[in-house]
């Protein structure tokens, strides 16, 4: 089952039909579905699929090359010494129909052979050029391949044609694994899993919402259990510190002082291990819309699941590992839902405005989406929005309430007040 993708499979397959060389760079965090988008997209075509490996340059080309060899069903004994040869060997095998060739986890690669990205260039350069040949780089170090693939002091800066960061599903395309949910189930098993296709499917979408809550989430022996803290040992060498940062924003803590002093660290230190998180999307930074620079930044956690697991699992470890995960889920958490839900319902109300601005079905063009809280003057007191939309010509403001039942006009009113605290751009 494939789910969403519409859009970057469209972009795909606009490169693939050029007639000439495309170099199309890949990226985003682990579990994404890169790998699943790319294997969609290469059905039916020419192609050559290699995905890299923690080991060392010469292993790496070895399977490669049996991959390349496999493909052209040449023999086994024929043997590459050099990156050179088998990307010449390539090249001089392509013909007038697109050959598409997917390097997946490139930094594995790169990392091994540090030239490896120098090669590739002058192979590029000098035997690809003119050939009907699309390559693309994919991998999952999100500022390995900004900084050393897509930035200007690449060896490949200049090469590429295209780049597709993959985000996360939104909400609509994440409830589509669950036909038979009702939009409530659909809503809070986003805000358990959010957008990440590899969580998504651990779900049952025959089983309750509850079930799969209490059976592959507060299990100890399920994958979602301790795939966050797998991820950060995998990522961090220091994970015991990002552990504490990651419990203390799912607690509440906010700004930067507030973290440290729950983990017991200095502001400074703090900083440097969230800067770390930004880098790995594990949590976000944000700061009112209409400011670029702002010491009013907050932090929250950007994964869902890493939400409710810090927020739910992890501190009742003890429990949940003696089998009393499903008693303390209906005692304690399935009761804090709806306040758990709440900031989760402010982002999907976002997705709803990004949708239908990109749709032009806004009253205006949005330009730029985001929350704010700032003083009032007059009141002398802090104000906030959940979500607000600036242009030129106008602005939009909103307040998102997770609840049954009717707004009142109050509501309506403290926006339009508090409106007038945000100069529009």
């Amino acid at each position: 089952m494939f789910i969403g993708r519409e859009n970057e499979l469209e972009k795909l397959n606009d490169f693939y039909r050029s007639d000439k060389f495309e170099m199309v760079v890949i990226y985003g965090r682990r579990r994404v579905g890169k790998t699943r988008l790319l294997t969609e997209f290469i059905k039916g075509k020419k192609s050559i699929f290699y995905v890299a490996e923690e080991n060392n340059d010469a292993l790496n080309r070895k399977k490669f090359s049996r991959v390349v060899l496999d493909y052209y069903h040449e023999e086994l004994n024929l043997t590459f010494d050099y990156w050179d040869d088998l990307f010449k060997y390539i090249g001089s095998r392509a013909d007038d129909e697109k050959l598409v060739i997917v390097i997946d986890e490139l930094p594995y690669m790169a990392t091994a052979n540090l030239g490896f990205m120098s090669i590739l260039q002058n192979i590029i350069d000098h035997h690809w050029l003119n050939k009907n040949i699309m390559l693309v780089l994919c991998g999952s170090a999100i500022s390995f391949m900004e900084n050393e693939i897509v930035s200007h002091k690449s060896p490949l800066y200049g090469r590429k044609t295209g780049q597709m960061k993959i985000l996360p599903l939104d909400y609509l395309d994440a409830g589509k694994f669950f036909p038979h949910y009702t939009l409530e189930e659909k809503f809070k098993t986003y805000a358990v899993l959010g957008g990440i296709p590899h969580y998504l499917i651990q779900f049952d979408p025959e089983r309750s919402l509850d079930e799969n809550i209490t059976g592959k989430v507060m299990n100890p022996v399920a994958f979602l259990y301790d795939e966050p803290n797998n991820l950060l040992h995998q990522e961090l060498r220091n994970p015991a510190v990002y552990n504490a940062i990651i419990g203390a924003i799912a607690s509440g803590a906010t700004r930067i002082n507030e973290i440290a002093t729950q983990i017991g660290e200095t502001t400074a230190k703090t900083n440097k291990y969230v800067s770390s998180l930004l880098e790995l999307e594990i949590i976000r930074r944000i700061q009112p819309v209409d400011e670029k620079k702002s010491r009013k930044s907050l932090y929250s956690l950007r994964d869902n699941l890493y939400s409710f697991i810090y927020r739910y699992v992890y501190s009742q470890r003890s429990l949940i590992e003696q089998d009393l995960g499903e008693a303390y889920y209906y005692r304690s958490v399935n009761d804090d839902m709806s306040q758990y839900c709440g900031r989760i319902f402010e982002e999907v109300c976002l997705q709803y405005l990004l949708r239908k601005n990109k749709k032009m079905e806004l009253p205006f063009l949005v330009e730029k989406f985001g929350s704010w809280w700032g003083n009032n003057p007059v009141l002398r007191r802090q104000e906030e929005m959940d979500i607000v939309g600036l242009s030129t010509q106008a602005g939009l403001y909103a307040e998102c309430k997770f609840r049954n039942g009717k707004t009142g006009i109050g509501i309506y009113e403290q926006l339009l007040d508090r409106s007038e605290l945000v100069p529009r751009k």
